[in-house]
């Protein structure tokens, strides 16, 4: 292997490794939130969302709530987010398990405009069992599910592309 080459895979390497600690050290943790009603008046409605919260607390068997630091979900035609929360909204872990989020708004003036909503966490310490509960302004609710996943983060895509092409470029140099 030639020296030019060797000093491009190390250099290449060292970034790696830059954007590898920068990941290493963010706390927050972005998710989407998905589901759909399955009871009441607006059974089948599909919501959607977003949020975070600073993973820094969550460690080993950590149980209790951590603040989010972003929500937004859109249910209804409506957009719920921490503005309208009437307490804190946060992230609940059991035992080091992230078992829902704890999320209410419910004094709308016109529920039939907008329905009251709650994301309520697991009481059973499975995530499965969190839903969404929502009332209109006929008394009429329903619950739902939902379901989460992480959302890449900019530096992850970067550094996969970037270990993508030092793979490409040792092969390359190895012909």
């Amino acid at each position: 292997m030639r020296p030019q080459s060797t000093r491009t895979i190390y250099a290449g390497l060292a970034l790696a490794a830059l954007l590898g600690s920068g990941l290493a050290q963010a706390a927050s943790s972005p998710f989407q939130l998905t589901g759909s009603t399955d009871s009441g008046p607006l059974a089948g409605t599909v919501f959607s969302g977003s949020f975070a919260y600073d993973a820094s607390p969550v460690v080993g068997d950590f149980s209790g709530s951590v603040a989010l630091q972003a929500f937004q979900l859109q249910f209804a035609g409506q957009t719920y987010d921490l503005a309208s929360a009437d307490a804190p909204a946060t992230a609940m872990f059991e035992a080091g398990q992230f078992i829902g989020l704890d999320y209410t708004d419910a004094d709308s003036a016109d529920a039939g405009l907008r329905p009251w909503l709650s994301l309520v966490p697991s009481l059973t310490g499975q995530f499965a069992d969190a839903y969404l509960a929502y009332q209109g302004a006929d008394g009429l609710g329903g619950f739902g599910s939902y379901s989460i996943s992480a959302v890449p983060e900019p530096g992850q895509w970067a550094l996969l592309l970037g270990g993508l092409a030092l793979v490409g470029v040792a092969g390359r140099r190895s012909r």
